[in-house]
């Protein structure tokens, strides 16, 4: 790839599209140049369910960001996320053939099959091969065997897979507007490159990027990702609870959580009050600042409630030296880093995008992470030597990015 050439971010999450353009220049440093946004219209827990409706969202949002870009997307870099996302390790084997016994490239794709097979089952697409570890000869902690000296070669791999169903239907709504994928990531594996450094991912750190309709949490140890799965609760279900408590409408619901909303008493005023519209919007009442957090409580503490079950279930809880980082448009509530460390007696912060453009004052939102997280990836993507275009008469192209070495060296 040139320089002075787009890389396109393209976040279709249940309550926004987000698209971020960036331009890559000599430096291989990232500009962004275009932002756009728009409502998401059928897209439910992070998946896509009526389809005319999703490309709908999806291009408006495009066309935002090329006309403040200036510029035309052709293809982007796109979130997957939703319940359907799975994942598992697994460990390949094999003894190093050839004349010699050093490590070749084919060797390495030999060992990453190995570790993937019989893993994929018939309803589910492979997202994800992310190396974790090499192992030559019984010697660990390896990231790169190529060239090496052995007899035989491991490899320990992390495999993320989504619901056939669910990625041709994202498949088929980005198509739908006319423009090529380059890649599918994981959404919560993309919002790491922005909101966690090397070195927490070196100690051990989880990510949870809670969106409106779902919350994703990633567990990375020794900078690699070993744990990833999503959870169907999000900020929505918060509205939900709000619109049914306050009886009032979902619109007016999501405007007093955000303008309001808290998750400990601490943050709000004892006599402090607003004003609630009734649904026929015909009166108002008001309503104690003390009782919205009655409300909102008790959901985000099931939330991470069920994130501690997850963390649990990894059996990594010992190793997370970095903490929690949280991140996300829900993660915007206050308080919600305290109720993390109450619930998962773990360190926890709020993690943000630390982009230092002219758009910086924009984009730099917990709500964008995923956005600015995918044009992190294809930077990178594109900074190694090259993109992968999607055949539209061909999805299953996305997964030559399994079988392609350099695709698994990118998280070491």
């Amino acid at each position: 790839m040139g320089k002075d050439e787009m890389v396109v971010g393209l976040d279709i999450g249940t309550k926004k599209v987000c698209t971020v353009i960036g331009e890559l220049g000599e430096d291989d440093q990232i500009e962004i140049i275009g932002m756009g946004t728009a409502p998401s219209s059928g897209v439910k827990k992070g998946i896509i369910i009526d389809l005319e409706q999703a490309i709908q969202s999806v291009k408006q949002s495009i066309e935002n960001s090329e006309r403040m870009a200036g510029a035309r997307v052709n293809s982007a870099f796109v979130s997957i996320a939703g319940s359907h996302i799975t994942s598992v390790n697994s460990k390949g084997v094999i003894a190093i053939s050839g004349e010699t016994p050093e490590i070749a490239e084919t060797d390495i794709e030999k060992v990453i099959e190995a570790a993937k097979a019989g893993i994929i089952s018939p309803d589910k697409e492979l997202i994800h091969t992310l190396s974790r570890e090499f192992v030559v000869d019984g010697q660990g902690g390896i990231t790169d065997p190529l060239g090496m000296t052995g007899t035989r070669l491991e490899c320990k791999v992390h495999i993320i897979t989504g619901s056939n169903t669910a990625v041709q239907n994202l498949i088929r709504c980005v198509e739908g507007v006319g423009i090529g994928i380059d890649e599918i990531i994981f959404g919560a594996l993309a919002s790491s490159n922005v909101v966690l450094s090397d070195a927490e991912k070196e100690l051990g750190a989880i990510l949870i990027d809670i969106g409106a309709g779902t919350t994703e949490i990633a567990i990375f140890i020794e900078e690699a990702l070993v744990y990833s799965t999503v959870l169907p609760l999000g900020g929505n279900h918060i509205t939900n609870d709000l619109a049914i408590g306050l009886r009032t409408t979902l619109e007016e619901a999501e405007k007093i959580k955000i303008k309001y909303g808290s998750v400990i008493e601490n943050n709000v005023s004892p006599e402090g009050a607003v004003e609630v519209s009734s649904l026929d919007g015909e009166n108002k009442y008001p309503v104690s600042q003390k009782y919205l957090v009655e409300i909102i409580e008790p959901r985000v503490s099931e939330i991470f409630s069920l994130v501690g079950n997850e963390v649990k279930r990894s059996g990594y809880y010992d190793m997370l030296s970095a903490g929690v980082t949280i991140t996300g448009g829900t993660s915007l509530l206050p308080g919600i880093v305290e109720i993390s460390e109450k619930i998962l007696n773990l360190p926890s912060r709020l993690g943000k995008p630390h982009y230092e453009g002219e758009l910086a004052d924009l984009v730099n939102d917990p709500a964008y992470s995923t956005a600015l997280g995918l044009l992190s990836y294809g930077t990178k993507r594109y900074s190694l030597g090259g993109s992968y275009n999607l055949s539209s008469k061909n999805p299953k192209l996305r997964n030559v990015f399994g079988r392609i070495i350099s695709w698994l060296r990118d998280f070491f």
